[in-house]
């Protein structure tokens, strides 16, 4: 009898200095920002809000969130939209959430197998749920809970 080797459908986000990783079933959509409604007095990942689809989503810079001083957002800026789904399935209060990115995103499949711990990595992230390798390659997992947390934290 053949052994079923099940694969996990995920998308690989390229940021300036490293690629994340997030299911795709979290992914609504990946879009160029246009209008930013600024923040004031906001932590420096907190971008401010844009309109998708009629929708005010959060936009964030996973960059800034890790202490990395980041360039303006312009039109020429690409971010994913991502699905803030709580950990009990629940809606939150934004039920998306925009992710600035700076490369071109790709869909891969990976088996269990394939996902690695990196135990090597040291380096504490506060949207990383894991750090991983690849295939040989270093990818982080985005932590989209976290994410939600963060955000919920700004509007407390």
């Amino acid at each position: 009898m053949s052994e079923i080797t099940q694969s996990i459908k995920c998308v690989i986000l390229t940021l300036r200095k490293e690629n994340v990783l997030v299911p795709n079933a979290l992914v609504a959509e990946i879009i160029s920002v246009k209008d930013i409604e600024n923040a004031d007095n906001a932590p420096e990942w907190y971008l401010g809000n844009m309109n998708w689809r009629g929708a005010d989503v959060p936009l964030l810079s996973f960059e800034a969130a890790g202490g990395v001083e980041i360039n303006k957002v312009n039109l020429n800026t690409q971010a994913v939209v991502l699905y803030a789904v709580g950990k009990d399935g629940s809606v939150n209060e934004h039920p998306y959430l925009g992710l600035v990115m700076s490369g071109v995103p790709h869909v891969s499949h990976f088996t269990r197998g394939q996902i690695i711990r990196d135990y090597e990595a040291s380096e504490e992230h506060p949207m990383v749920a894991q750090r991983v390798r690849i295939n040989g390659a270093s990818i982080s997992i985005l932590d989209v809970d976290a994410m939600v947390d963060m955000v919920s934290e700004l509007a407390a």
